[in-house]
């Protein structure tokens, strides 16, 4: 029973991630056209702050499917997009030059070499945000049924910290040097 349940929820939210990630992708590219980069609001989204947000739409929208699948859509969406939108930019500021001085355009650029290098990114944010929403899902509805007084204050206690550690996160990986690259 655990196992099925668990499986339905896992692929009804790659489903909806993997809509997102579609639409992300579109996106990227139509700012890519018109911008160098992108939004710098659409970019705040990490891991943690994913997170939180879902434990708060879970929280808010915990009788209403529908809704969640929706907000967890927009929360996908977010999410991919500012991964995907952080892995151009880093490699939009590192090597833009050198495959320009070769003689690509900027298009053949994004196209050949950032969505390349960008497939496993796409992959790895699908599978995280599946994962982390399937299980939080998950946790929602089983603390909620073992722990019906104290579901609330758990809940709200997961989406503090992981707001807390999402919003720290954002603001480091603001400070830390330009020059020094992770990838």
């Amino acid at each position: 029973m655990l196992i099925s349940e668990t499986l339905h929820v896992f692929f009804s939210v790659i489903i909806i991630t993997l809509l997102a990630t579609v639409l992300s992708v579109a996106s990227v590219f139509a700012f890519q056209r018109q911008i160098r980069k992108p939004a710098f609001f659409l970019l705040f989204m990490n891991v943690a702050f994913a997170s939180g947000v879902i434990f708060l739409v879970n929280i808010v929208l915990v009788h209403n499917d529908r809704l969640l699948n929706v907000a967890l859509f927009f929360i996908a969406y977010l999410y991919v997009y500012g991964s995907l939108g952080k892995h151009t930019s880093r490699y939009d500021d590192t090597f833009r030059m050198l495959f320009l001085s070769m003689g690509y355009t900027r298009q053949e650029f994004f196209k050949n070499y950032l969505i390349l290098q960008g497939r496993w990114k796409l992959v790895d944010c699908v599978f995280t945000f599946s994962v982390i929403a399937t299980v939080i899902r998950l946790v929602s509805v089983h603390f909620k049924y073992f722990y019906p007084g104290e579901w609330l204050q758990i809940m709200l206690l997961f989406m503090v910290i992981c707001m807390v550690v999402g919003i720290s996160r954002w603001f480091g990986d603001k400070s830390v040097n330009k020059l020094s690259k992770e990838e």
